[in-house]
């Protein structure tokens, strides 16, 4: 992958983003941090070198570039799902949660389980709760992923792009190869494969999506 840090220079980086912006008396281990960003450095080099953009792959390498909002929502987000599956300090995991909201207005909590293959786009105001994803998930502006008071999650298929302001409350099963239109709301509310989703619930309008999200958005693996 073509880094515009090191690895090395890139914990430095996050050590010095999360002991000063959280300056408790309870300073990031280095060692864990070191173990975490390197787990979160492959998972992203990874699911970059399936996306169809030249900002997160050149055709032969995924690309990350420190100073690039989008990749470092996702780096964050994998470094701190990576230290809650290695049980890492849960201080260590609070503040990588609280530095993606802070530097990015993304909510996304660490024990979240976000899919191997995904990419956001400057996606301010996002909130994806614990959800199921699948691969090849494509994250807008201002999208809303939620439970209603029953703490029933949707489920999402492969293939599904979320365009700005989308919402998506409740006990919802969406198909492969969906695309929800901007300002588009559901709860509640089951869509099946191959469909763009239009209008609020109960109001919304489902017809054919005739350009394949993996097609939009996605690439096979850089080999």
């Amino acid at each position: 992958m073509v880094s515009s840090l090191s690895k090395k220079e890139l914990v430095d980086y996050i050590k010095n983003l999360l002991n000063r912006n959280f300056p408790d008396p309870y300073p990031c281990d280095i060692k864990s941090l070191e173990s975490i960003v390197s787990d979160g450095l492959d998972r992203l080099e990874y699911s970059f070198s399936h996306v169809n953009d030249r900002y997160f792959n050149d055709g032969v390498s995924a690309r990350f570039n420190h100073l690039n909002t989008d990749h470092m929502v996702v780096l964050i987000y994998y470094i701190a799902n990576s230290g809650y599956m290695k049980n890492i300090s849960e201080n260590i995991l609070q503040k990588l949660y609280c530095l993606n909201k802070l530097l990015h207005s993304v909510d996304i909590f660490y024990s979240v389980r976000l899919p191997k293959i995904f990419c956001v786009a400057h996606p301010l105001g996002t909130i994806l709760g614990h959800a199921e994803y699948n691969d090849y998930l494509y994250i807008y502006q201002n999208v809303t992923i939620g439970s209603t008071n029953d703490g029933i999650y949707p489920k999402l298929g492969m293939h599904v792009a979320l365009s700005s302001n989308t919402s998506i409350i409740g006990e919802c099963n969406i198909g492969n190869n969906v695309l929800f239109g901007g300002n588009s709301f559901i709860i509640n509310t089951d869509i099946p494969d191959n469909s763009l989703v239009l209008g609020h619930y109960p109001n919304n309008r489902i017809v054919e999506n005739k350009t394949p999200v993996f097609k939009r958005f996605f690439k096979e693996k850089n080999e």
